[in-house]
């Protein structure tokens, strides 16, 4: 097969070319996603009431969650249940969620997914509440802790100073995601609506009673919320004193206008005489990133975070942008493009390195240069592999990718290096040389090259709990290897004779005898 390949070389050197072409053409169709989505037996059901809803009614609505929870998921080995805020990512008194443990993988027929996209319409009918369930687990915790705290997978920030504006382009946002398909569980992350009360000081009127403004709100605060007034220690434990008014004293609006405030006169007046005290809605919070202010429009999703992505970028345009704002994605999307180009940069660096080390010690070169032709023919087989397998282009998969290219040199190694020994050693002709070590070294390159494809075949298998972090990985190696030890035995002995035959031409070429020579 060698000696046909070497009378055949625009054959060989056209199909090897084609087989990195369609290596090309096959990325773009892969999914794409930061890390590997493991099946970690966890699912997380997370519940939002109405803004200003007391705890005792979000605990009720959990409660309700969590009963239909038990009778649901019969793989639950236990719930965890919390109401008021809590968790990593905290809350307010309406927020509130129910984690869901199952049973091993192995003796459950539902995936994690699964069990979250039936729960979701389980819960469906419970009036008053906004409930979103996802698969979680560490791997999935830590995933939104990569894409910068945000608790989806797929995010929308907004960029903007005004807060009318960014409110009016969340709700458009809001729009687009839930009209996109595969995408679920649209949020925004600044919640509008929160009852507040805004007490302002009338500072004429406070100045005419020598009151100040600092004076007047600490006394506002010590009475509705409290002040540390002592401690009380009992058998080693400590207890705080906090002095404030009966809970019947500052339950309503106007009991803020009956706060007793003190004059240096001694003079005491309801705080209603210099105060305005009126009810008014505000966000829950304002977040900013690179002293930026950004709202979140946070959606988890049913498809590849690829796919959810591509579909929502050409829905953008479509939206009302303000001059003065921006949008664009966050979450894990944004994480994602940081590290693939990171990860890129690592790449080229590690050929690179491989290719100083050969010319160092080749002392050449061109031997280094024939070698690396067997990196980019493992392309056709990293690609038909997660193709093949349903895989995801993730984090771990561009880990194996660097490792193939320290890892397929060795097979043109070996054919080059023993080349070489034959034509200086024994003075063997080119091709003579190049199809002796073919078939001398055939044996060591599949021996070597198999007992790594055998090795990596468990972790590849993704067998046993959280092993789909690994899998791509493995995956990505032996797809490699295996095109790369194919191709290399045809492509490396012909880009050899090529470059050898061209070289040794220009080297011994003479020059043609002159009419008097002759």
């Amino acid at each position: 097969l060698l000696h046909r390949a070497l009378q055949h070389r625009p054959m060989v050197l056209g199909t090897s070319a084609g087989l990195v072409v369609l290596a090309a053409l096959i990325l773009p169709t892969l999914s794409f996603e930061l890390m590997p989505q493991a099946d970690e037996g966890e699912v997380t059901i997370d519940i939002e009431m109405p803004v200003g809803a007391r705890i005792e009614r979000t605990e009720d609505t959990v409660l309700q969650v969590e009963q239909i929870a038990r009778q649901a998921v019969p793989e639950a080995t236990m719930l965890i249940s919390s109401g008021g805020g809590g968790g990593f990512f905290g809350g307010g008194s309406n927020r509130g969620n129910v984690t869901v443990r199952l049973v091993p993988s192995s003796e459950r027929e539902r995936s994690s997914e699964r069990v979250a996209a039936d729960l979701r319409r389980e819960l469906t009918g419970i009036a008053g509440a906004q409930i979103r369930t996802r698969a979680s687990g560490g791997n999935s915790q830590m995933n939104r802790i990569l894409g910068g705290l945000s608790d989806a997978r797929l995010s929308l920030e907004i960029r903007g100073h005004d807060l009318d504006d960014a409110q009016r382009l969340m709700t458009q946002a809001r729009s687009l995601l839930e009209n996109t398909d595969g995408v679920t569980d649209v949020r925004l992350s600044r919640e509008q609506g929160r009852p507040e009360l805004a007490i302002r000081v009338d500072r004429p009127k406070a100045a005419l009673l020598g009151l100040s403004v600092s004076g007047v709100a600490e006394t506002i605060r010590t009475n509705m919320a409290g002040t540390q007034a002592a401690m009380f220690r009992e058998r080693g434990n400590e207890y705080p004193i906090v002095v404030r008014l009966r809970e019947q004293d500052r339950a309503a609006v106007r009991d803020v206008g009956d706060v007793l405030v003190q004059t240096p006169s001694g003079i005491v007046t309801p705080a209603r005489t210099v105060l305005d005290v009126s009810p008014q809605a505000g966000p829950v919070q304002i977040e900013r990133k690179n002293q930026e202010r950004i709202a979140r429009v946070n959606a988890e999703v049913e498809t590849a975070l690829s796919e959810a992505v591509e579909r929502v970028e050409r829905g953008i345009p479509t939206l009302d942008i303000p001059a003065d704002f921006s949008v664009g994605f966050g979450s894990e999307v944004e994480e994602q493009a940081r590290a693939f180009n990171q990860l890129q940069a690592m790449l080229i660096l590690a050929v690179l390195l491989v290719y100083g080390v050969m010319a160092s010690q080749y002392e050449s070169f061109l031997d280094p240069f024939i070698i690396m032709f067997s990196v980019p023919v493992a392309a056709i087989g990293v690609v038909l592999m997660l193709k093949l397998t349903g895989t995801s282009f993730s984090l771990q998969a561009y880990i194996g990718v660097i490792m193939l290219a320290g890892i397929v040199v060795s097979n043109a190694i070996l054919l080059v290096d023993y080349t070489n020994v034959l034509r200086r050693r024994d003075g063997l002709p080119l091709r003579e040389a190049v199809e002796t070590a073919g078939r001398t070294r055939l044996r060591p390159i599949l021996m070597t090259s198999g007992a790594t494809i055998l090795g990596l075949v468990p972790m590849a298998l993704g067998i046993g709990e959280g092993a789909e972090l690994q899998a791509p990985l493995a995956r990505v190696v032996v797809g490699g290897l295996l095109a790369s030890t194919m191709v290399t035995l045809l492509l490396v002995p012909t880009v050899y004779t090529l470059f050898e035959e061209g070289w040794a031409g220009l080297r011994h070429k003479t020059p043609a005898p002159t009419p008097a020579e002759s």
